[in-house]
């Protein structure tokens, strides 16, 4: 084989295997972003599921981090928690 060919070759095997990793998306990836303040309108009980809090995590990139969802667990979370559970 010369050596032009097995360039070939591995182009196209890696041509492939893009493709088939680029298929149909899942479904956290389908879900749409979940912004404050519509997370705020939420009704109570779908408001503090692990779902709900996940899906807000992964709509602001500084949610994810442990410091900046440990700010919104003070700044935001607590507070609404508050007003929602009179605690």
């Amino acid at each position: 084989m010369k050596p032009t060919s097995a360039r070939w070759l591995f182009l196209f095997a890696a041509l492939i295997a893009w493709g088939c990793q680029s298929g149909v998306p899942d479904a956290a990836s389908q879900e749409q972003a979940l912004s404050i303040g519509e997370w705020k309108s939420m009704p109570i009980d779908e408001k503090y599921t692990p779902e709900t809090l996940e899906r807000l995590k992964r709509s602001h990139p500084t949610l994810e981090t442990p410091e900046g969802w440990k700010a919104f667990e003070r700044s935001t979370l607590k507070p609404e928690r508050k007003e929602d559970f009179g605690n």
